[in-house]
């Protein structure tokens, strides 16, 4: 008894001597350091944008179920086949699921085929299961029903492929023998198409009108003014109109800027401009005009732009943020900076003590800032991934730290 209440005073010692140190280190400790890691960012003027584009209505006037057969954003061509019309909704649903079933066919056949499965990349694999799952949970976050039905299926498909490769699935034979056997039913029972629907011109599909169309052109940007476009509304469309070809040609992006903001640019600047679409973060463009407001407060600035793919065809507007520099540096919190004997600079731990180096701030904010970073292994300037201090007192060069 006495020797187990002795070992149960010294548990509590040693708990009591750990908590004292814990609080002690996190209540006196003299220094704070963070390390320098490379960023990237902008200085640029924040903004909302109109597309303008080509854009050409397609309609349809004959009855019975229209199933589209290229997903909404797809490149089309001329003549190319938009959708077919069948005589009711149950032959669009049986066309569906043989797709579907012919895809999953495909993929299996694939994987199956795949013989060196000892050369395979597991950590890549892996990878490309993340970015499919990525892809799936922002396609959810739209309307794009298509799309997200694709990026489940490649989600599938890279998870399937891991099952295989690891051994976890020795065999799709009997799967895909299923597959093709319940294909094979599914086209027995599928009527003839009573018609279908043809693209007039070449573009990207989008299968939604949004009654633009019409009220903004590509032909005159003179008249994209700010007072214009704070006056746009969509017009009413038509109720046969089923979706548009836009144009792959150029096409524009109408901001409305204070006029002190447009007088940065002159028509013909090329600039970049960051917008939120995931797939194209980043579009070149060019200045086409800059239309200013009657009362000379404002003015819209008209960028060409001939990028194109699925998410600019179908987006309308969007923020964005037309980027006068790019800076790329070290970024430190704003308190890490110093000025020693009129040098302005940082202390970064050296072994046992700190070191004062100095730096060239290229970017700063009130919370942070980015220092310029040299290419050399050099100790006497700030390096990727130094520890800096960012709080601490009485410091010097070559102060000794615990």
């Amino acid at each position: 008894m006495r020797e187990n209440k002795t070992l149960k005073i010294i548990i509590l010692l040693v708990l009591a001597v750990f908590v004292i140190h814990q609080a002690y280190s996190s209540l006196y400790n003299p220094i704070t350091t963070q390390n320098a890691e490379f960023f990237t960012t902008t200085d640029g003027v924040k903004t909302s944008a109109m597309v303008i584009r080509q854009e050409e209505i397609i309609s349809n006037s004959s009855s019975g179920a229209m199933h589209f057969i290229i997903p909404n954003g797809s490149r089309v061509s001329k003549g190319g086949k938009v959708a077919d019309i069948y005589s009711d909704a149950s032959a669009s649903i049986t066309v569906s699921k043989i797709d579907a079933i012919s895809e999953k066919i495909k993929d299996l056949e694939e994987i199956s085929g795949y013989n060196d499965v000892a050369a395979t990349d597991l950590e890549l694999i892996n990878s490309k299961i993340v970015s499919a799952f990525n892809d799936f949970v922002y396609s959810c976050s739209g309307d794009n029903y298509f799309e997200t039905e694709e990026k489940a299926s490649q989600l599938l498909t890279e998870e399937t492929k891991k099952q295989f490769i690891t051994g976890e699935t020795a065999d799709f034979s009997a799967q895909i023998d299923s597959l093709k056997s319940q294909l094979n039913s599914l086209k027995s029972k599928l009527p003839v198409a009573k018609g279908s629907i043809v693209a007039k011109k070449a573009g990207y599909f989008v299968s939604s009108v949004d009654g633009y169309e019409s009220v903004l052109s590509c032909d005159d940007t003179k008249k994209i003014t700010p007072e214009f476009l704070s006056a746009v509304r969509p017009k009413e469309v038509s109720d046969d109109a089923i979706g548009k070809i836009v144009s792959d040609y150029d096409w524009y992006l109408a901001a409305t800027v204070s006029l002190n903001d447009s007088l940065k640019y002159k028509e013909g600047d090329k600039l970049d401009i960051k917008t939120s679409i995931r797939n194209n973060p980043v579009l070149t463009v060019t200045v086409d005009r800059i239309n200013v407001s009657k009362d000379s407060d404002s003015a819209t600035v008209v960028f060409a732009c001939q990028e194109m793919n699925s998410d600019l065809a179908i987006m309308r507007s969007g923020n964005i943020t037309i980027v006068n520099k790019e800076y790329k540096g070290l970024k430190l919190s704003k308190r890490a900076l110093r000025v020693v004997d009129g040098q302005t600079g940082v202390y970064v731990i050296s072994g046992l003590s700190i070191k004062f180096v100095k730096v060239n701030v290229i970017y700063s904010t009130d919370d942070y800032i980015i220092c310029e970073q040299t290419a050399t292994n050099d100790s006497d300037v700030l390096r990727l991934y130094d520890e800096v201090v960012v709080k601490g007192k009485n410091l010097y060069d070559g102060k000794i730290i615990n």
